[in-house]
């Protein structure tokens, strides 16, 4: 079955019930790069009790996608095996996507669970999601987001970014990720952006968050895949981390990392995490941020300035 399409039609809906697998990627020839494509459908919704097995060894590096779908409403299915990222929504508006289950091996690559990109107003709630990349990544032109209630892991953690590669000019803003968790990931909830874009990250929100043996609980890195010489970097400020509480794997339990041009108004308020290696107690590394601490543990008291 061949799913890649164009719809213009208002309230459209797709409803999976059985498993829907995806062909071989050598038996689909070369028409299409996509498994499933989804473009121009307002007011879509995606639901069912099936599963949806993108035979991710053979299509990695594509994906599901959904492209300028307004509306767009995802909720009750299983994902396996993603081809890349296993649910991506491009250039859309007032998004729900809840009590999805998304699962690829540990080591698989790309394998974003949720990718969204240039998109505003998008709810993303009741969901698990373990995978061989990010759990969630808010890419690019992102807005007014909201996550809830999502357990990740194993997966790289709940991030914005990665933003500003090759010296791209990029932005997300008006982010909030509460009560949830993060288990047996690379990362928590994190910030990431390449060294020499441009552009800002602001007003983002992490509190509630509960880790479990979790590298980087706590992450801003803007050097992201490149130099820490390149001084051009996107804008990182008012950015608070809240009430984040569990469990590392390695030293470094906290760690922002902030480019010459420093990240702003950053606050740490009430976290506490310990190392599960008595021998190798969690710390807080900071470079060039200013902020504010308070009830924070592991801290380092030269943090901020």
């Amino acid at each position: 079955m061949r799913a890649v399409g164009r719809w213009t039609m208002v309230r459209w809906g797709v409803t999976i019930l059985g498993n829907l697998l995806a062909p071989e990627r050598n038996s689909w020839g070369a028409c299409s790069k996509r498994w499933l494509h989804f473009q121009d459908v307002d007011g879509m919704t995606v639901d069912g009790f099936g599963v949806i097995n993108g035979q991710g060894q053979h299509w990695w590096g594509n994906a599901l996608l959904f492209e300028r779908c307004n509306g767009l409403k995802i909720s009750g299915l299983t994902h396996i095996n993603g081809p890349g990222s296993h649910i991506f929504v491009v250039h859309s508006k007032n998004v729900s996507i809840s009590h999805v289950n998304i699962t690829s091996p540990e080591h698989s690559h790309n394998t974003d669970g949720i990718d969204i990109s240039k998109s505003k107003h998008v709810n993303i709630h009741d969901s698990i999601i373990g995978t061989g990349d990010d759990c969630i990544a808010l890419k690019g032109g992102t807005q007014f987001v909201n996550i809830s209630q999502v357990h990740c892991g194993p997966g790289h953690g709940i991030s914005v970014g990665s933003l500003g590669d090759n010296g791209k000019e990029d932005y997300a803003s008006d982010i909030h990720v509460f009560n949830c968790s993060i288990s047996g990931a690379t990362g928590g909830a994190k910030i990431k952006t390449w060294a020499g874009g441009k552009g800002y990250v602001k007003r983002i929100i992490f509190e509630h968050i509960t880790v479990h043996q979790t590298n980087y609980a706590v992450n801003i890195d803007q050097h992201y895949w490149h130099s820490k010489e390149n001084r051009q970097a996107l804008k990182v400020s008012d950015v608070t981390f809240s009430n984040i509480q569990g469990t590392c794997t390695n030293q470094n339990a906290i760690v922002l990392d902030c480019a010459n041009i420093g990240c702003s108004n950053i606050t740490l308020n009430k976290i506490n995490i310990t190392s599960i290696d008595p021998k190798k107690p969690a710390s807080t590394i900071c470079n060039h941020v200013k902020g504010r601490a308070t009830n924070v543990s592991p801290y380092n008291v030269s943090c901020f300035h």
